[in-house]
């Protein structure tokens, strides 16, 4: 399987790192474009054709409340192929990423939703650089611990998007 990371989006200059906690990183944990707002982020993807493949969120039953990560697809596709071997998204080393609310993602994420109809999968792993124990899943889950037993609740440290 191939995990290198790959740049999600060229951003325009008109988008801050400091404009708001709505935000969306290159995959490499490049530059950062951040909004004041949700919609506005969304209204940002829309105009780039960029939709999240992955959300994570660091509370179960999908709460953005508390903090979030969206996840697209390194190539601005809205689906996944039938080639497992090619990520659409991945992040070697959770550690670097931040949640809407600015909460660091390694270790935090409680539960997540692949986009519907996407054809997407996410493996999810124990330790950074895609090693240690992983799971794999094509299905949204609301409670890391009930999906996957309590060994995977809040101990993700890397993922891919295949």
């Amino acid at each position: 399987m191939a995990l290198a990371a790959a740049t999600v989006v060229v951003l325009p200059a008109e988008a801050s790192a400091s404009a708001g906690a709505y935000c969306v990183q290159d995959l490499a944990g490049g530059p950062q474009a951040c909004f004041t707002t949700e919609r506005a982020l969304e209204s940002y993807q829309t105009e780039l054709s960029l939709s999240p493949l992955l959300t994570v969120f660091d509370s179960t039953d999908w709460h953005g409340g508390s903090g979030y990560l969206n996840f697209v697809s390194a190539y601005g596709r809205t689906y996944c192929d039938a080639a497992k071997d090619v990520n659409e998204a991945s992040e070697g080393n959770l550690d670097v990423r931040h949640f809407s609310n600015g909460v660091k993602v390694a270790g935090r994420i409680s539960s997540y939703v692949i986009k519907a109809d996407s054809r997407c999968s996410v493996t999810f792993w124990s330790e950074t650089g895609f090693n240690g124990n992983g799971v794999t899943s094509n299905q949204n889950c609301n409670d890391m611990a009930r999906c996957f037993g309590s060994y995977f609740n809040d101990r993700a440290y890397s993922l891919a998007v295949t």
